[in-house]
Formats: structure tokens, C-alpha cells, sequence
């Protein structure tokens, strides 16, 4: 993965909180040495809202330093590398399981937790971590189409509705795919029904069989610039995440989301708390805090993915609860299928990818 979902949006987080938020390893653990009393996140880039650390530090007398992740492989080794600096990760749904496997996580204590309540029965119950033992879901949303409708090969009778858009030769040049194996070979996988965790080897080749011979068409494969290719209109089509789509919106109303009608990937983004956090207990004031319905809301608000915090929603922007993009409605969100982790098959994704890319 690249930086995908959680691309930068208008404002840099560095910006936004100030250069002393983020530091390197290096500063972490020489902080840390001298006894400060702090918390170390690691997360992926602007993914918090503007007040979100300073509010935090100001109540608590805590200080933050955020640094950033940029794919859940990346996190996954870096802790395996023995990483012990951090008291709080945001994995994603498969990811955690994988780092509760590895025994890299440390239980979650809800009795902590006094907003723990809040969340959505459904996002308490999730099959990658039932009971949330050790991750609190974040925010989530899915993967699906954003096309241009004013590009000039649509009308009102053909927009895109689903996988076999990326196949139209129409487009051919200007359409994005993610930077991100799990993703993009799953969109083939699911345009020919098949799960995108399948581990059916014949299953997994013929879709980046599908995917060499789409290629032509592709622009660039992209996580971190699909929004830039959206807004501008060189992208006519993308493989985009609900709120980067939600985002590029903002520049160029034209751009529309759809969750096919063949189904879309779902992912969860979660808080958790690394078996070697130096300071556990802060990390709970930390995930308290963002399961905060103001505080949740906030970043609703300025991230543009949806909430799993029910009181949340209360007071989301009524203009981003509308959007069924971003909140779907029950019957849309039973057609999508959460990335899950495949075990020993990552390599045969990692190794197939590789191969797609250097044709």
C-alpha cells in the first residue's frame, strides 16, 4: 500500500498542529528517555482534525508526538522489527488481525473506556476482533468508482455502475488505479464475483491476468494524487477510497462516488495499543478521548470518512450524513466485504502486483 485513503488533504497535519507534533523515531525515543510525559501516536498523515492534539494536550497536560505511517506493511514491519516507542497505532481491519496473531497488541481495557458505549453495535462485534479485545474502530469506509460526469464520454445513460468500467477502451488514459495490491486486484476479483480475500491461487492470477491486459487504459497507479487527479479532471474514472472521492468533490463538483452494484471492499480503521507501549495508561485517555461524540464528529468532519460512533452522528454535518457515499444504508454496506487478512497468500498478492507493475 501507499499512502492511500488517508492521502493529504488541504491542509497538512504539520501545518495544522504545529512542527513539534511530528517527530522522527529517533526524537521519540530520546523524549521518552528523559522521562517526559507523552504520547507517541503512529498514524497515517492528516488524519486528525486541526484541534484534535492541542485540545488533548491542553486537558490532560500531555504532550503529543505524531508520526507518520504509510501502509498497514510498513506498520506490520516495524513492530515485527521491534519497534517499541509507540503507545497508539491506527491499523486497518486486516492488519489487526494479523498483529493480534503475531501477539504485538495489548488488550484494549474498556473499563477504561467511558465512551466506549457510543460505538455502533455493529462495529462492536466485527469479525476481525470480536468484542474489540484489542483495537476500538476509528473511522471507516469502502473502496469504489469516482468518475467525472462531465467527462465526454458519458451520458445519463451510461455512467459507470459498476467493475466493468475500468475495461472501456473509451477511457483509456484517463482513469487512476490505487497503488495498493489488496485493492486493485480486488476489484478485479470482485468484478468476476470472486471474494477479494480469496486464496484460490488459479482465482487471484487470472484477475491480474484481467488487470496486464488493462493496463493499456491505466493512467498511472496512484493512492496519494487521486484526489489531485480528480479535482483537475485529468482522471475520468479512479479506484478511490469513499472519502478521498468525498474530498476531490470539494474542487470539482462533477466528481461523483459509487459503490458498484457487484459489492466494494470495506475497511475499519482502528486504535490500538502496542504490546510494548511505554505509557498504556495515556493511550487510554487518548482513545477515550477520540471516542468523544464532539471530538469523533470533528474528525467525521474534516477527514470525510464515516463515523462508527453513533452519538457521532448526531452532529456530523448534515450534508455529509446525506451522502449515502459515505454513510451507506444497511443494504448497501451487506454487499461489501472487509479486506481480510489471507495469511501466506500476501505473498503470492505482493509477488503477482510486482509483476503487473513492471510490464
Amino acid at each position: 500500500m501507499s499512502i492511500s485513503r488517508r492521502s493529504f488533504l488541504q491542509n497538512s497535519l504539520a501545518t495544522i498542529c504545529g512542527a513539534s507534533v511530528l517527530s522522527a523515531c529517533s526524537e521519540v525515543k530520546n523524549k521518552v528517555a528523559h522521562g517526559d510525559k507523552q504520547l507517541n501516536i503512529y498514524s497515517w498523515p492528516d488524519y486528525l482534525q486541526p484541534e484534535a492534539i492541542p485540545e488533548f494536550e491542553r486537558r490532560y497536560g500531555i504532550k503529543v508526538v505524531y508520526d507518520t505511517v504509510s501502509s498497514n506493511e510498513g506498520l506490520l514491519a516495524k513492530l515485527q522489527a521491534g519497534a517499541s516507542d509507540y503507545d497508539i497505532i491506527v491499523p486497518s481491519n486486516y492488519a489487526v488481525t494479523k498483529l493480534k496473531e503475531l501477539k504485538l497488541l495489548r488488550e484494549i481495557e474498556k473499563d477504561r473506556l467511558s465512551n466506549y458505549k457510543y460505538l455502533l453495535p455493529r462495529f462492536q462485534n466485527s469479525k476481525f476482533d470480536p468484542g474489540c479485545r484489542y483495537s476500538i474502530p476509528y473511522t471507516f469506509g469502502t473502496t469504489g468508482i469516482a468518475y467525472n460526469a462531465a467527462a465526454p464520454c458519458y451520458s445519463s445513460r451510461n455512467y459507470p455502475l459498476d467493475w466493468d468500467s475500468f475495461f472501456d477502451e473509451r477511457i483509456a488514459g484517463r482513469m487512476t488505479l490505487l497503488e495498493d495490491a489488496r485493492e486493485t486486484i480486488g476489484f478485479a476479483l470482485k468484478r468476476r464475483g470472486d471474494s477479494v480475500n480469496t486464496t484460490d491461487e488459479k482465482l487471484i492470477r487470472r484477475a491480474c491476468e484481467d488487470l496486464k491486459a488493462q493496463k493499456k487504459y491505466v493512467m498511472c497507479y496512484t493512492s496519494d494524487q487521486v484526489i489531485v487527479c480528480l479535482s483537475s479532471g485529468d482522471s475520468w474514472l479512479s479506484l478511490v477510497y469513499s472519502g478521498d472521492a468525498q474530498q476531490a468533490t470539494r474542487s470539482n463538483k462533477d466528481v461523483k462516488y459509487i459503490i458498484p452494484r457487484s459489492g466494494a471492499s470495506m475497511w475499519v480503521d482502528n486504535l490500538c495499543i502496542p504490546k510494548s507501549a511505554p505509557h498504556p495508561e495515556y493511550a487510554h485517555l487518548w482513545i477515550n478521548y477520540m471516542l468523544e461524540p464532539t471530538v469523533a464528529a470533528a474528525l467525521s468532519d474534516f477527514t470525510f470518512y464515516a463515523s462508527p460512533n453513533l452519538a457521532a452522528r448526531k452532529l456530523v454535518s448534515p450534508e455529509l450524513l446525506a451522502q449515502p457515499s459515505l454513510y451507506p444504508p444497511d443494504a448497501v454496506l451487506d454487499r461489501c466485504e472487509e479486506i481480510g487478512d489471507v495469511g501466506s497468500t500476501l505473498f503470492l498478492y505482493d509477488k503477482l502486483w510486482t509483476e503487473l507493475k513492471c510490464v
